[in-house]
């Protein structure tokens, strides 16, 4: 025969009884087992706890609000079946530390004083009551987006000599407590959800688990690349932890990269019992736009990692190496076996640290000069010309075992900080560049010059377009003390007839409507000191006229 019993599950910390059960609740600890942590602020939380055997009511707490559809419950345990949840809202009492006059009146209500309201004005006499916030009332049926006028109560009763008189707590400028010591905290009622499981456990004791993404704690992996050799740099990594969710006490933590396709992030589970139904359609039926936001910063947070595993300690100069490494399809997972973190706090954790090879190199990147709408770019007569820029940067191979993913890192020689910036993904085996800083020793040039142009030559989407031909010059100085290697990229739009020296021309995909196809030419050449270099193109174009 089976046995029924009842679960209520408190979605925040509280005292809490069920309207449901007459009983005293028994209560359950819950305490985070597993934690994996996304670099855009949201974490997966795995919890689990001990439920009594038999029919009983039992309380569980300190549950942070899941993202919508998230939010799981279980038994790891055979027998234990799982039929129902109910949420509802019940009161909590929940002390605060005043921390304005009118919450020290709160705090010290049936205390004797006297308060000062206005320039000279003061009444004296015992606080009767404060009177609480009254909550908005939403009527069934109510049309989605309709918020009705919140009621900020500032009512406070005061018994005098003379009577009762009512006061508006935020007119009170001074308050004194006269026949006892001031209090300063208080307590106040909160409404705080509730669940109410029902579960069938007919041999013993057994194990409930939880498993939620939450907001509210998230981890941010950055890198210092030091050139202690010539050809070779100490690359360390480090993760540091962002905790406002929860308490950890020695928990596993592993740090996710990749791009999580998370697609209710910014809706809240209706189990939490926060909000309404009108606001919990309304955030289902305009979530946010997915993609990249907010630039180079964004990219830390989405760049995915590939496919590797941590191998053993000594291989590839890995020594002392405190995570180990795990894919799971599209992304890669670090582990860290031991976090002990309080909500609140930061947590600091090593990494990796490998010796890796590197070398200089200088880069320009010139833009192409033909804008979105096929007309060439117009320069202001009356602007400064902007000198172009050449950086210099270091290119770093991952000879590790683990993938690096987008994060900032910060070049050293000597102790001393070179610059910092942002290192793009690098799978195994694959370079990527750090810029440190801009070359201002090596100057350089640019310049296009028409050599034929075809009036009218077609008409595409409505409009006429002229063929041109254009012919471009650059011009590198290299004033440094010492030889340099230059990788010059230069985007253009049109068909390119020929370069010299030759470069490497890479076709790009046309975007739609646009007449002229895109190529980047990129070249990788040596200049010595105090030399100077040449370089020219030739490519065709059609301009909108």
């Amino acid at each position: 025969m089976k046995i029924a019993r009842w679960l209520v599950i408190p979605l925040c910390a509280g005292a809490l009884t069920s309207r449901a059960e007459n009983a005293p609740a028994a209560v359950v600890k819950t305490r985070p087992t597993a934690v994996a942590l996304f670099k855009n602020g949201i974490g997966f939380v795995t919890r689990e706890g001990e439920a009594p055997k038999g029919e009983s009511a039992v309380l569980v707490d300190e549950l942070p609000v899941p993202v919508h559809g998230t939010f799981w419950i279980e038994s790891p345990d055979a027998d234990v079946k799982l039929d129902n949840v109910v949420a509802f809202e019940t009161d909590a009492i929940k002390k605060f530390d005043a921390i304005s006059v009118a919450e020290i009146i709160e705090a010290n209500v049936g205390a004797t004083v006297e308060v000062r309201v206005g320039e000279k004005e003061s009444v004296r006499g015992k606080i009767l009551s404060v009177a609480g916030n009254r909550p908005p009332e939403i009527p069934a049926g109510t049309l989605r987006g309709y918020q009705p006028p919140f009621e900020s109560a500032t009512l406070v009763l005061i018994q005098t000599e003379t009577g009762v008189v009512a006061l508006n707590r935020n007119a009170i400028q001074q308050v004194t407590v006269l026949d006892a010591p001031v209090k300063t905290s208080f307590e106040r009622k909160q409404r705080v959800a509730n669940l109410r499981l029902r579960s069938v456990s007919p041999r013993g004791q057994g194990r409930l688990r939880l498993t939620y993404l939450t907001k509210g704690i998230t981890w941010a992996p950055s890198y210092a690349v030091d050139l202690a050799g010539p050809t070779t740099a100490r690359f360390t990594a480090k993760a540091e932890i962002i905790n406002e969710a929860e308490d950890l006490d020695h928990v596993p933590v592993s740090f996710i990269t990749g791009f999580p396709n998370l697609q209710f992030a910014d809706v809240t589970d209706p189990i939490a019992v926060r909000g309404d139904l009108a606001s919990f359609l309304n955030s289902l039926l305009n979530p946010p736009t997915p993609g990249v936001r907010g630039g180079r910063r964004a990219a830390v947070m989405q760049q995915a990692m590939s496919n590797s595993a941590w191998g053993g300690e000594e291989e590839a100069g890995f020594a002392n190496v405190p995570l180990e490494g795990q894919t799971r399809e599209e992304l890669f997972f670090y582990e860290q076996k031991d976090v002990s973190l309080k909500k609140g706090e930061r947590g600091y954790y090593p990494m990796f640290h490998l010796d890796v090879p590197y070398e200089h190199v200088y880069e320009w990147k010139i833009a192409d000069t033909l804008t979105a709408d096929e007309r060439y770019r117009s320069s202001d007569p009356n602007e400064t010309e902007k000198p172009e820029e050449v950086w210099h940067s270091v290119r770093l191979t991952n000879t590790g075992k683990v993938p690096w993913t987008t994060a900032p890192a910060m070049t050293l020689q000597g102790g001393q900080i070179l610059g910092q910036d942002l290192l793009s993904y690098a799978g195994v085996g694959v370079p990527t560049t750090v810029r440190i800083t801009q070359a201002v020793d090596v100057k350089a040039e640019q310049a296009e010059f028409e050599v034929d142009r075809k009036r009218n030559a077609a008409h595409f989407y409505g409009s006429n377009y002229d063929q041109v031909e254009v012919r471009g010059q650059l011009k590198v100085t290299n004033w440094k003390a010492k030889d340099i290697t230059l990788h010059i990229a230069k985007s253009l739009s049109g068909e390119v007839i020929k370069t010299a020296p030759e470069a490497k021309v890479e076709q790009l995909a046309k975007a739609l409507r646009r007449v002229n196809p895109n190529a980047v030419l990129t070249w990788e050449l040596p200049i010595k000191s105090k030399e100077k270099l040449e370089i020219d193109y030739t490519y065709k174009v059609y301009v909108r006229d």
